[in-house]
């Protein structure tokens, strides 16, 4: 799927004279008067024969009853799910001859027909083809088709009209009725019964074998025609376009040029295919041209989304009115590259990009030179506004100073030969300005500079968003954290000591009334409630963690900007999520497909994104801005895409589709295809399906568009497969798409229910059989038990409970035995032996989880001994073992590793985590007081710790390391950690 426009930077190969062609469309709009809606939001996409079409050249278009898109090429008949293209011709479809296909028309029972320019007519229904008609059917050239009621179908030839009977038979209609020898266009069934019938001689009415002419239309060449929904209708002609009211009256839309379809969509407007090439929307007494490349043909047709299908010279093209559309180098923007965008109060919209700043005022666009004279303006990062003034930082330059008609007043340059990045800007009421560079934070007052950087406690010097709370503290996004600067000065930085922090870029801050805080980051969005951080992100729902920037419709969303499209939050959504009373966010993406430039949204400059007066959103991307309608959002939501299995196989061969399939019992392998026939937004359907009688629950498909299952056993299934689009949300059964079939695996013969009731009966005879026989001997040997049981009854008691007595001594020996064999009898701990075990199965398991082990030995313990005596030295023993036991939990494990050393086994945690965690054990060992054994003496431990290398299996290898960094602590002084 190729964009064609607004976003026209992408050419198809082969086709080089596309890109000239959309520069002549574009020109030959602009040449055209243009009366109706302005600020159009229509987009063309375009497929050719690159994407899969069999020829470029489309001549026809129908949608099936199914939702398939069906589409008559010179070389073959394609259908279309959105995806992909399905092509059917003489070289994958034996027996038939599908060129040229000129008339393409649906039936009731799902069929499709198929007139050939050449072969007659063909009928595709439930993947079987079939060529309609005697041998003198199979040479027509079929121009407009139409079944009726009776059976009975209309065939249009160049020069003749004949009726396809039931039977087979051909009979040439045009002489029976006596129909002038002219050229038949198209055919229409009349609502007041009989047929309609379009020429160059105007339109004639087929009723009970009679012809007359329709509604005056007899003095115009009629190219087309279709009902206006109303009980009129609008004719397509070689003098334009006429609207017959059904009072009578006749009415000319559009005079002077050939129009050879027509076609009217759910608002009203008429949607034309001109002989010159051209396709034109009517709408309100003013025509729009649409750049549709190549020389459009008749092939026209809105599906029932409402989306305009056209085909032309160079293929295929859906026109849309999305949510979205975009302003580029098209529209006369300086650059694609968007970084930052803003409007000011007098309506004007300021676009810094990266070759220069540009205003739009009354919808013209114009460059505003910020260095007059310089052929390579400066690439514009960043805006900022006070009243009547207008800052703009930029790449290498400095920021400028402007007033509100654009004319530069100053510049401020910041320190140093080569200037920093400058990537946001917050202008203050009273006159500061603050500057986000990437050498930090410079406030700027009445000329003065002040800097704010790391030795300022900033986390980073790369600064990219500044935003003022209602609380009046300045929040400081950088690529290393955030940071918030008070009133007196102060500086706090996340993270920081006691301060944990989930991300490393932030991009953006956004304030509620409440006093929340919402943080666009690199690992998804963060709200800040007062001293805690809660985080969306993929695992919640976001289909990217990485987002730019966010702003407040005003209509309780929250937008965020990626470098996936634009993603709307319901904020009930987020609270819900957040409170854990729903497991996902349903998320909106606004994307390339609704009209955005590109997908590709722009970030770490400010402002990337602006709400308008009017309530516009506008978004700085890669290939433009972007501007949202955020009321056009939900315009369709409602619509479900139908399903459609496109293909079952098994074992390999693909069958017939049917609804039912009887499989053999040793089947091993099913496969069902199915697409969501969604043409506005196929890469936005989302899937799942469930096998009733194998699956307890839906299995989520994401995106996938096949599913396989494997040696079923045997049994009667259903298979269900639903589809949905975006935002994600399976209790909206409105939203829902489904289809199903079911399947059956054949059981052997002994598991058929006819064999099983055979065998149960027969087993139930041989049953009463057997009881009867065992019941008497029973009887016999109860007798003789009950004499046996009482006497050896009192022998049993009393064996019984010699063995329990040493049964209960060996199990307590055991345990003893077993305790002293791991554990350390001074301290409790286990020993060395356990810990090796303990280490061989972590080291075993095949996780990749991270692993620190710490070696801690007593500093001086042998002099403690010598000093103090040796029960001292075991007291401290069995303190320093307490105390880690305590300060650790239950959660690590520790051991006496030999002597006054012990080993630490911290599973889950890198070094980078157990560092702190060891640097505190430390400090409270040091901490530790023991008066009553050996008063003021003060116990330090030296630590060293090594974690585990990826693949990393021998115990012994890890041990060494960690013994290595605790030799070194001891080495450079005792009484610390190394690693």
């Amino acid at each position: 799927m190729l964009p064609i426009f607004p976003c026209n930077r992408n050419s198809r190969a082969g086709r080089a004279r596309g890109g000239v062609l959309v520069a002549l469309m574009l020109l030959l709009a602009a040449l055209l008067p243009v009366t109706g809606q302005a600020g159009s939001r229509h987009t063309v996409v375009g497929w050719g024969m690159e994407e899969g079409l069999p020829h470029n050249l489309v001549q026809s278009l129908a949608q099936g009853s199914d939702g398939f898109l069906w589409i008559g090429t010179w070389e073959g008949v394609v259908r279309f799910n959105g995806r992909h293209f399905t092509v059917f011709d003489r070289h994958n479809t034996p027996g038939v001859e599908l060129s040229g296909i000129l008339s393409i028309v649906a039936e009731a029972d799902g069929a499709m027909l198929f007139g050939t320019a050449s072969n007659g007519v063909y009928r595709y229904h439930k993947g079987q083809w079939q060529p309609l008609g005697g041998e003198d059917a199979r040479n027509l050239s079929v121009v407009a088709l139409l079944p009726d009621d009776e059976g009975v179908l209309w065939i249009a030839t160049p020069g003749h009209l004949y009726r396809l009977l039931p039977g087979g038979e051909l009979e040439d209609a045009g002489s029976r009725l006596g129909l002038p020898p002219v050229q038949v266009t198209a055919l229409r069934a009349d609502p007041e019964g009989g047929v309609l019938i379009a020429s160059e001689a105007g339109i004639h009415r087929a009723l009970q074998g009679k012809l007359q002419p329709w509604k005056g239309s007899s003095r115009w060449v009629v190219r087309d025609f279709i009902d206006d929904g109303s009980g009129g209708w609008i004719v397509a002609a070689d003098d334009g376009i006429h609207w017959l009211h059904v009072d009578g009256g006749i009415e000319q839309l559009k005079a002077g040029e050939r129009v050879d379809a027509v076609r009217l969509d759910a608002s009203g407007a008429l949607w034309m295919s001109l002989s010159s090439g051209r396709l034109e929307r009517y709408v309100d007494g003013g025509v729009e041209p649409l750049p549709v490349p190549g020389h459009v043909s008749q092939a026209l047709l809105i599906d029932r989304e409402g989306l305009v299908w056209s085909g032309s010279t160079d293929g295929l093209f859906r026109i849309d009115e999305g949510a979205a559309s975009g302003l580029t180098v098209a529209d006369g923007l300086g650059s694609d590259y968007v970084r930052a965008v803003m409007q000011t109060p007098d309506g004007t919209i300021w676009i810094g990009h990266s070759a220069g700043l540009d205003r739009q005022r009354d919808g013209m666009l114009s460059m505003v030179p910020l260095e007059p004279g310089v052929a390579r303006q400066a690439s514009v990062l960043a805006l900022a506004q006070q009243p009547g003034k207008l800052w703009a930082g930029t790449y290498d330059r400095g920021v400028f100073e402007l007033d509100g008609e654009g004319r530069v007043l100053g510049q401020v340059r910041l320190p140093g030969a080569v200037q920093p990045l400058v990537r946001a800007l917050l202008a203050e009421d009273d006159g500061t300005l603050w500057i986000g560079s990437s050498d930090g934070l410079y406030r700027h007052q009445r000329g003065d500079l002040q800097r704010y950087g790391v030795e300022q406690g900033l986390p980073a010097a790369v600064v990219h968003a500044l935003y003022r709370d209602q609380a009046g503290v300045l929040w400081i996004g950088t690529d290393n954290g955030m940071a918030s600067l008070d009133a007196a000065g102060r500086v706090e930085a996340w993270p920081g000591p006691g301060r944990d922090f989930p991300a490393r870029y932030v991009f953006d801050f956004l304030g509620d009334g409440n006093g929340d805080l919402w943080i666009a980051t690199d690992r998804g969005l963060l709200r800040r409630r007062g001293l805690s951080l809660q985080v969306f992100d993929h695992a919640s729902g976001l289909p990217r963690d990485r987002v730019f920037r966010i702003l407040d419709d005003g209509a309780n969303h929250l937008w965020l900007s990626s470098n996936q499209g634009v993603f709307r939050l319901d904020r009930h959504d987020l609270i819900a999520v957040a409170a854990g009373a729903r497991p996902r966010l349903a998320v909106h993406v606004v994307d390339h497909s609704d009209g955005m430039p590109s997908s590709q949204a722009n970030g770490a400059s400010s402002p990337a994104g602006w709400k308008t007066a009017d309530g516009q959103l506008l978004f700085a991307t890669s290939a433009g801005l972007a501007l949202i309608d955020p009321q056009r959002v939900d315009h369709r939501r409602d619509q479900t895409a139908p399903m459609a299995i496109e293909s079952v196989g098994i074992d390999g061969a693909q069958q017939p589709l049917r609804s039912h399939y009887l499989l053999p019992r040793d089947v091993e392998r099913i496969a069902v295809s199915y697409s969501g026939l969604g043409f506005r937004a196929p890469d936005k359907l989302r899937y799942r399906y469930r096998l009733e009688g194998f699956d307890t629950d839906w299995v989520e498909a994401g995106s996938r568009t096949e599913l396989v299952y494997t040696s079923l056993p045997p049994g009667r299934y259903r298979l269900r497969i639903q589809s949905m689009p975006l935002p994600l949300d399976w209790t909206d059964s409105r939203r829902i798409g489904e289809a199903t079939l079911s399947l059956e695996v054949a059981m052997p013969y002994w598991q058929r229910p006819w064999m099983q009731a055979l065998l149960l009966v027969a087993a139930a005879g041989l049953l009463v059989l057997f009881i009867r026989w065992r019941t008497a001997a029973y009887r016999r040997r109860q007798r003789q038990l009950a004499r046996e049981i009482a006497s050896h009854t009192r022998e049993l008691s009393e064996k019984n409970r010699a063995l329990e007595q040493a049964a209960s001594e060996h199990d307590r020996l055991l345990d003893q035995l077993a305790h002293q064999a791991t554990h350390d009898a001074l301290t409790g701990l286990p020993n060395r032996r356990a810990a090796n075990a303990h280490l061989q199965y972590l080291l075993g398991d095949g996780s990749d989880a991270p692993l620190t082990v710490a070696l801690v030995d007593i500093d001086h313990f042998k002099r403690i001994n010598d000093v103090h005596g040796h029960a001292a030295g075991d007291r401290v023993l069995r303190d320093v073992a307490g105390l880690l036991q305590l300060q650790l939990g239950s959660g690590q494990f520790i051991s006496r590793h030999g002597g006054e050393e012990f080993l630490i086994v911290l599973h889950g945690m890198g070094l980078a985590e157990a560092m702190p965690l060891l640097q505190s054990l430390r400090a409270r060992v040091e901490r530790l007081r023991l008066q009553d054994v050996t008063a003021g003496t003060t116990v330090t431990v030296s630590i060293g710790a090594a974690e585990r290398k990826p693949g990393q299996e021998a115990v012994q290898a890890l041990l060494v390391a960690a013994d290595r960094q605790l030799y070194r602590a001891k080495h450079e002084g005792r009484n610390r950690v190394l690693s």
